[in-house]
């Protein structure tokens, strides 16, 4: 759970409507409504009248760790490709335009082959059935409405829409002013049921691009794609979301449009409504836009388990920036008790100016220019406690790593205070006020709780379950997880920009 600084007259305004942190747990537990379709989508609902809006949020519990060997990237690349509309929204006339994109298809399958050849491949050939792809496309284009997904969405008063890909899930996103819900029904069942997928070749350099600037241009993504490779050796938590390029570059629509049918099942999806709304009527209009799309068997997929570590592991990448090292930790993930004892190890160690970090490593000694940690790559399955950090000038990584080995010794070795337990409760139930203040956090909050942990409750357990961690469960956790033999180590080295 991310913790963040939370304002005082917020606090005080929520402590007024609610006296005890308990009552707001229970007020807001009571209020939400759960339904399941007979397809098997599940609906959570959480009115709120705060202002006469809503969130819309759907999510598909499939990531990047689902994917196959040889098309890492497909979850992202269909993230992106479900905002070019369907058969009625984006288009003036599909059955005009789809014998155009079924032709570009058919070129791309010659073009596959003809690169597939390598240093014998026809480049000449190529040439030209690449001009002949952009004679179809502007061919096409008469037919398309660019943006009309988002455009219908902003006449009707939203903010827009978005979405995200993680290693665990795919979540599309939209608010709408509470008397425009129904629109929000039918928009994401349409999408749903009868997407297009529409410029995909246009789209996946696209991709490409952004995976260029995110990660081969990026001294950060570098360091995190290098670091993550290195940690998990068979877990596709390994794998980057946005995919290694070689796969990305050689994804084809019938990949995507395969996993689409795969994984976007009612049967897997959740939907969350938080605002200004009527159980009733949500499910009423739920039910009339999603009711009839036909549940689905799921894939049968064996995720490999990662094998236990038995040695510190180091991966070093090059590239002119200024260095930066991270530290990674095998752990089990949410709701397992012990990832509770790590949020509160994270907040103990790095969370503000009185962490111990951040007083020894940045003000004391002034080894370090930043040091934070946080749980990832995803929750499904187990995962890592990372601890990031910058050295300062002229201090080196090496001497941060030290510094740093010396404060997890502390924590195997001496029981933490009280007073650091305290600040920790309370940072917890401060955190939890705020993800209860927006339509958007809270209808996030919900669908990764009840997608991921298994049940939306968990939201409401965990400021409980952090007052009950010990002295003791901090102590026996470091001892049992922040060691050498369990930890991965990635140093982002500075190089001359000729080096690259």
């Amino acid at each position: 759970m991310t913790w963040r600084v939370f304002s005082a007259q917020t606090t005080a305004l929520f402590l007024f409507l609610f006296p005890t942190l308990a009552h707001a747990q229970s007020t807001f537990a009571e209020r939400v409504v759960e339904h399941r379709l007979s397809n098997g989508l599940r609906v959570l609902i959480l009115p709120r009248r705060q202002s006469p809006t809503c969130a819309f949020y759907i999510l598909h519990r499939v990531g990047g760790v689902d994917e196959e060997s040889g098309r890492t990237g497909v979850t992202h690349m269909l993230e992106h490709m479900l905002f070019k509309g369907t058969t009625t929204i984006g288009t003036r006339d599909y059955e005009k335009e789809k014998p155009i994109w079924d032709q570009i298809e058919r070129l791309h399958d010659e073009l596959e082959a003809e690169r597939n050849k390598g240093d014998k491949a026809d480049k000449q050939r190529i040439a030209e059935l690449k001009q002949r792809e952009q004679e179809l496309l502007q061919q096409v284009s008469q037919w398309l409405i660019p943006q009309e997904y988002d455009r219908i969405f902003e006449r009707a008063g939203s903010p827009g829409t978005n979405a995200w890909t993680s290693n665990d899930v795919t979540v599309y996103t939209v608010s709408v002013p509470a008397n425009r819900i129904e629109l929000a029904a039918l928009m994401q069942a349409d999408q749903m049921s009868h997407p297009v997928w529409r410029q995909f070749y246009q789209e996946r350099d696209v991709v490409l691009e952004e995976r260029r600037q995110s990660v081969n241009d990026n001294p950060d993504g570098a360091l995190w794609e290098a670091f993550l490779a290195t940690a998990f050796l068979v877990h596709p938590y390994r794998n980057p979301v946005i995919g290694w390029e070689s796969d990305v570059s050689r994804l084809r629509t019938a990949d995507i449009d395969r996993f689409f049918r795969a994984y976007y099942a009612p049967n897997n999806t959740w939907l969350a409504v938080v605002g200004d709304v009527e159980p009733e009527r949500v499910i009423a209009l739920v039910e009339k836009y999603f009711g009839n799309i036909p549940a689905q068997p799921l894939p049968e997929k064996r995720i490999p388990e990662e094998p236990p570590q038995r040695g510190v592991r180091r991966v070093v990448v090059k590239m002119p920036a200024n260095p930066q090292m991270l530290m990674g930790f095998h752990k089990p993930s949410a709701p397992h008790d012990d990832d509770v004892v790590f949020a509160v190890i994270q907040g103990i160690l790095t969370r503000g100016r009185t962490s111990r970090m951040y007083r020894e490593l940045v003000e004391r000694q002034k080894i370090a220019l930043s040091v934070s940690a946080y749980s990832v790559p995803g929750d499904r399955y187990p995962n890592l406690f990372v601890i990031d950090a910058v050295p300062r000038h002229p201090h080196t990584v090496q001497e941060l790593e030290q510094a740093i080995w010396r404060e997890i010794n502390r924590l195997r070795t001496e029981p933490v205070t009280e007073a650091e337990l305290n600040r920790m409760r309370r940072w917890a139930e401060a955190d939890f006020i705020r993800e209860l203040r927006s339509n958007e956090g809270m209808a996030t909050q919900l669908l990764w709780a009840d997608a991921v942990l298994g049940d939306w409750r968990e939201l409401f357990r965990f400021v409980e379950r952090v007052r009950k961690v010990t002295a003791q469960d901090v102590k026996r956790v470091a001892q049992k997880y922040l060691q050498k033999d369990n930890c991965t180590i990635a140093v982002l080295e500075p190089a001359p920009e000729a080096s690259r």
